[in-house]
């Protein structure tokens, strides 16, 4: 008995083999998501861990770190003579425990200006926005504390004030380096502050810096921004850019668009909302200026150390020198006073003469009555009127010269009670600049 043997046949084989493929391919498309979404947690766990790290890193130094040349994570601020602002995360300087780190994109914000230079706003180094630089930036205006201190005196202008003298950009180190004492008694009295140092940075100025560059919108050319569109770019404070699984644009590196480009010419990466697409699934963490700025509480922070405690001492100094100026205006009262008494003094010597002048009348009228057998005998009652008015006179003149007495006393005991209280506001205004000083030094 003869048994046929039955294959496939083509049509079967093709189908077992369609249905193969759409397996294979359904398996595929499943790897790659769950792999995908696996890889993009990592990734987003090690980006959270990153950005910690510097905000820990700011705190410390007051600074954020330059970018690192290479994976090996060592920050690296310079690249062939220009400030390096692109590289890759410096997980090591950090003492970030994620090696993995190594393979992120870092950029970071790096405007400087010209050192020593004053600037727009009328102190040196305000405008200053490297961020990977910690440097002295708080400078505000301040009143020179008078020196030596005034004393009082019964004297026009004695011991006085000098005139307040403004100081710009001249506070440098007002850290003494002694955390018991933080502020550097150089800073008080007569001259400004010792300039710069590292002691006289905290993050006052790097809120500073922020404050500063939270209002360049735009990213110049040359500084670090994210793309908002083909032809613009936002400023940001850093970025932190991670591949995606694949090389999606297929140009042949994990990094996507700008992400892959970005250099230290053209810092330039790709927006934080940016979609992943077919050409591109790398992940993106943008940090702006006015984020890190609210962040850090800066907007109350300045408003007190730079504005406020400055503004203060500024007024007592000028309610100081106010209170001088009317202290001396006392001291003329006091002068008035002695010329009065003066004059007063000179009025009594007068109506004396005057009634000495009478008396003189009267022997020369009496003699005059004798002589003319009392034909002039009416002369002796008007010398002897004269006499009484003299004394009259002399009671008044007396006193006037009571009451120019008293109140030159009055004036005396006024002025040295008044310039009691010019020597306490001497002592609270310099009290108020070493509070406003020494707010600068500790920082917060």
């Amino acid at each position: 008995m003869k048994h046929r043997i039955r294959g496939f046949t083509l049509v079967e084989v093709s189908v077992t083999l369609l249905a193969l493929g759409l397996v294979l391919l359904g398996a595929v498309v499943f790897w790659q998501q769950s792999t995908g979404v696996r890889v993009a947690a990592v990734q987003q766990d090690v980006q959270a861990q990153t950005r910690q790290s510097l905000v820990g890193f700011l705190y410390a130094h007051y600074r954020l770190p330059c970018p690192a040349a290479d994976a090996n994570g060592l920050e690296s601020c310079a690249s062939g003579g220009s400030l390096r602002q692109v590289g890759f995360v410096p997980w090591q300087t950090l003492g970030l425990p994620r090696p993995e780190a190594g393979r992120l994109r870092y950029g970071v914000y790096r405007e400087a200006s010209a050192t020593g230079v004053m600037d727009a706003t009328g102190v040196i180094g305000a405008s200053d926005r490297d961020l990977a630089s910690a440097r002295d930036r708080m400078n505000p205006l301040r009143v020179q504390p008078p020196s030596p201190r005034p004393t009082n005196g019964i004297a026009p202008n004695a011991g006085g004030p000098p005139p307040p003298v403004a100081l710009a950009g001249l506070l440098g180190a007002t850290q003494s380096g002694n955390a018991a004492s933080p502020l550097n008694e150089q800073c008080i009295d007569p001259s400004p502050c010792p300039s710069g140092g590292a002691r006289s940075v905290n993050m006052v100025d790097m809120c500073l810096a922020l404050n500063t560059a939270s209002g360049v919108g735009l990213a110049p050319p040359g500084q670090l921004g994210v793309r908002t569109g083909a032809t613009t770019r936002r400023a940001v404070a850093f970025v932190v850019a991670a591949p995606g699984l694949l090389d999606a644009d297929g140009f042949g590196q994990g990094f996507d668009g700008a992400n892959a480009s970005a250099s230290d010419a053209d810092p330039t990466f790709e927006s934080a909302s940016l979609s992943a697409t077919q050409p591109y699934d790398d992940q993106v963490l943008a940090v702006s200026h006015a984020e890190l700025f609210s962040e850090f509480h800066c907007a109350t922070a300045l408003a007190a150390i730079a504005h406020t405690h400055f503004n203060t001492a500024t007024g007592a100094f000028v309610l100081e020198r106010a209170l001088y100026d009317y202290r001396d205006q006392l001291y003329v009262k006091v002068v008035l006073a002695i010329a009065a008494k003066a004059s007063a003094a000179a009025g009594v010597l007068g109506a004396v003469a005057v009634g000495a002048e009478s008396a003189q009348a009267v022997i020369a009228a009496t003699g005059d009555t004798v002589l003319t057998a009392g034909a002039r005998s009416a002369q002796i009652g008007l010398a002897a009127v004269g006499v009484g008015l003299a004394a009259v006179g002399g009671i008044t003149a007396g006193a006037a010269f009571g009451l120019t007495t008293v109140s030159l006393a009055n004036a005396i005991s006024t002025h040295v009670a008044f310039a009691a209280r010019t020597t306490a506001i001497t002592n609270l205004s310099i009290s108020i600049n070493r509070n406003a000083l020494t707010a600068d030094a500790i920082g917060f």
